[in-house]
Order: structure tokens, then C-alpha cells, then sequence
């Protein structure tokens, strides 16, 4: 019988292996974001190599991540840890894993499970630099997830006369709008037509419109599923552009031989109606923020990726003068980090934040176990003990005086066990450990 037992433990335990993660996936003090450490090499060649756009090791690094969290994402952000971007790479970039919504012009697809999603991960985001989730292009790479697929466009890549534009798309490019758009174009109300097919506006991008300095406007909203086609204005779109003029006064001037303008009906025309429509399309999201690094993220990093994943996610004003999702989607959407510890997956290499301050050691251990409290910041109020399978086997209330603590596990049979820490009802770390 104990040979068999042994035999079970060591079977369960290959199982494991089989399923651990082959990075460290760390989980800050408040649940909202993550890092994963990567060797120096793996992360010179992430970087140099530009691997994000390389199929197998992308998909291979995200399913490793699906080996630590459960399917509850609908984006990932993967978000490199440097304080410039560097020179190789662009600011950000958006891959599609899946697409369910008809009329933007896009097919539906979904390759979800090649990255070890069941259906629910609709992209993948990489942003370049630490901070670009809050100061862009992290708005403007969301709203590739939903256009521009569909609406024929075109730009220039200069100022100049004798010039021959040419397709835009994913953006805007020299597109009208109820405001400039996160994905270029003017604001529609500044076109004054200047006769002999000149025209001015304002000043504009046609790819972009400066990071997160400005809302989505109308067409944006409406392919998000946020507005009905009704609310889009009549917006023109200009192609054959033959000179491209800055004004240094705020303005720029163009000439283009061709002019359309659209209407709701027209562009519904164009892209079909979409479904499902703005009345039961989805408007609260919820995204998993991973940096990626060589080495273990500072105090100083931690704090600057939660809070600012904390302002890009509030359902309220930033206070900032830039625009976080709600506000930028007028108020209707959200898009929610957080709660990280509660999408663990109960199987797998957990490891904790190194700003917790918690060891716990032997591991493995066979009779005590001894938990040792280093600062008092992320202090827990109770400790509980987990088997493999998910079953509650120990709790412990904490004396909040105590800086260590022992356990006796001598009475649990050997195998792998979950140190689960509790602050006010909620799991904040978790440990590993293996009983002998």
C-alpha cells in the first residue's frame, strides 16, 4: 500500500512538472498586475529580435502564463520593463487572437487556443516602454482590436506637393470625425474647402493623435459597440492626395482629388450591420498587465505599473489630463486590473511578489514549518493550507504582534500543498510547498 502511495505522490508530482511554468511569474502586494522574468538572453532576444511578432515564441510565452492564471482575460498586456523604448521596436502593437463581432469589417476568427485560451482572449497587447500603458499608445492599440478594417483610407508619409498617397488602413488617415480619432484623422467641423479640391483643417495625425491625449471619437465608439450608428455624424473621407501642406499656424492644408462622405447608412452599407449591436455588446473588459524583465522589478518599478494601472483602469477621472478607458469611451466602458490572486489557477509554480516580505522554509518540509514575517506591510491576518486538489486543510489566525510563526504539519500525508495568506477576506500571496 505505501509503495503505492509513493507511486501516486510521484506520478502527481511528474504532473505538475509537466504543467509548471518555465518563467517566475510574480504578483504585486494588491493583486493588479504581474511581472515574468525572463534569462538575460531570452529577454535580449525578446527585444532584439523583436519575438512579439514571432508566432511560436509568442504563443509559447502566453501559454505559459495560462499555466498560472485561469481563461478570465480578454486582453493581455505584455509590457516590456524599460524606461526608453528601444530603437528597434514600435511604441506599441495589437495582435488579434479572436474575433465574434460582425460589421467592422473584419471576419471571425478564433485562434484563442493556440495560446491557451478557451474562446475568451480577444488580443494581445505590447507596449514598449514601462510607462506607455498610461501615457500611449495603450488607447490607440485597443482600438486596433476593433477597426479600422473596413473603411477604405489613405495618407501621405511627408509634407510636400506631387505626392501620391496610398492605403492607411488599420488607421484613419485623412478621415473626419466628430473629434480627431485615437487612430488618426481631423476633427471634422475644422475642414473648410478652399475650392479647385484644397482644402485646411486643423492640425492632425493620420495615424495617431498623440498617445492618450484624446478621446475615442464616434466611429471609434460605434465599432467598439459602445454607440449606435445613428450617433456617427457625416464624416468625409479624402484619398488621392497630391500635396500636404503645414501651415505652422495650427493648421495644415492638402489637395486631394477625391472626396467621399459617409453617412450612418452608407457606412453601415459598407461594413453591414453589427452584431451584436451597442444595446448587448460587451463594454467591461478585464486585462491581465505582465512586464516583462531579466531581473526582479524595483520597489520604485512595482509601484509605478500599479498605480498606473490603477488610473488607466479607474471607472472614474484620473485626475490627469490625459484620458484613462472610461473616460475615454465616454464613460461607457471599462476595463478592469485586478484581483489577480483570485484567477490562480490551483496548480503550478505560485510565487510571490518580493516586495511580500513572507518566507517560508524548510520546502520541502516534513514536520514544522516555519513562516517568517520580514516588515510589516503585507502582514496577514489569517493563513490557510490547501491540498492539490483544492481541498481546505488547515487555518491559522494571525496575532498581528508575531513576526514568526511555526506550523505543525506532521500530521498531513506527503505531497503538495498550498500556503494560502489572508488580509480582510482576500488572498494577497500564495506559496508552494511539498510535504515529506
Amino acid at each position: 500500500m505505501k509503495h503505492l502511495i509513493l507511486f501516486l505522490f510521484l506520478l502527481g508530482l511528474q504532473g505538475i512538472r509537466a504543467k509548471a511554468q518555465d518563467h517566475t511569474i510574480l504578483i504585486h502586494s494588491e493583486g493588479r498586475v504581474a511581472s515574468l522574468q525572463m534569462t538575460s538572453t531570452e529577454y535580449r532576444n525578446w527585444i532584439d529580435n523583436d519575438e512579439y511578432n514571432n508566432a511560436t515564441v509568442r504563443k509559447a510565452l502566453v501559454k505559459d502564463i495560462y499555466k498560472k492564471f485561469k481563461d478570465e482575460f480578454d486582453f493581455i498586456f505584455l509590457v516590456l520593463n524599460e524606461s526608453e523604448k528601444p530603437d528597434n521596436l514600435p511604441y506599441g502593437q495589437l495582435i488579434q487572437v479572436s474575433n465574434a463581432v460582425h460589421g467592422i469589417g473584419l471576419g471571425l476568427f478564433d485562434h484563442s487556443q493556440e495560446y491557451g485560451s478557451s474562446g475568451r482572449l480577444k488580443a494581445l497587447l505590447h507596449l514598449t516602454r514601462l510607462d506607455y500603458l498610461r501615457h500611449g499608445p495603450s488607447l490607440h492599440e485597443l482600438m486596433h482590436n476593433w477597426g479600422n478594417f473596413g473603411v477604405p483610407v489613405e495618407t501621405v508619409n511627408k509634407f510636400g506637393t506631387g505626392l501620391t498617397s496610398f492605403s492607411c488602413k488599420p488607421h484613419w488617415g485623412f478621415t473626419g470625425g466628430s473629434t480627431k480619432g485615437q487612430l488618426g484623422g481631423f476633427k471634422q467641423s475644422t475642414l473648410v474647402n478652399n475650392g479647385g479640391r484644397d482644402y485646411t483643417v486643423e492640425a492632425f495625425g493620420s495615424i495617431a493623435n498623440g498617445g492618450n491625449s484624446i478621446p475615442y471619437n464616434e466611429l471609434e465608439l460605434y465599432l467598439m459597440g459602445m454607440i449606435p450608428v445613428s450617433s456617427v455624424k457625416n464624416f468625409d473621407v479624402f484619398a488621392s492626395i497630391t500635396s500636404f501642406t503645414n501651415n505652422n499656424d495650427g493648421t495644415y492644408s492638402f489637395h486631394a482629388n477625391k472626396r467621399k462622405t459617409y453617412t450612418p447608412d452608407s457606412l453601415t452599407a459598407l461594413l453591414g450591420e453589427r452584431t451584436p449591436s451597442y444595446l448587448t455588446s460587451q463594454k467591461d473588459f478585464k486585462a491581465l498587465l505582465i512586464v516583462l524583465t531579466d531581473q526582479p522589478l524595483t520597489t520604485e518599478q512595482w509601484n509605478q505599473i500599479n498605480n498606473d494601472a490603477e488610473l488607466f483602469s479607474r471607472k472614474s477621472s484620473d485626475g490627469y489630463t490625459g484620458y484613462n478607458f472610461w473616460e475615454a469611451t465616454n464613460h461607457l466602458g471599462t476595463l478592469e486590473f485586478g484581483n489577480l490572486n483570485d484567477c490562480l489557477l490551483g496548480t503550478g509554480e505560485i510565487v510571490a511578489d518580493n516586495n511580500f516580505g513572507i518566507h517560508t522554509y524548510p520546502n520541502p518540509v516534513k514536520n514544522l514549518l516555519t513562516i517568517e514575517f520580514r516588515g510589516m506591510i503585507h502582514r496577514a491576518d489569517r493563513i490557510s493550507l490547501w491540498s492539490i486538489v483544492g481541498k481546505k486543510m488547515k487555518t491559522f489566525q494571525i496575532n498581528s504582534t508575531v513576526n514568526k510563526i511555526s506550523i505543525d504539519l506532521s500530521d498531513l500525508p506527503a505531497g503538495i500543498y498550498f500556503v494560502r495568506f489572508e488580509r480582510d477576506n482576500k488572498t494577497f500571496c500564495t506559496r508552494k510547498i511539498i510535504v515529506r
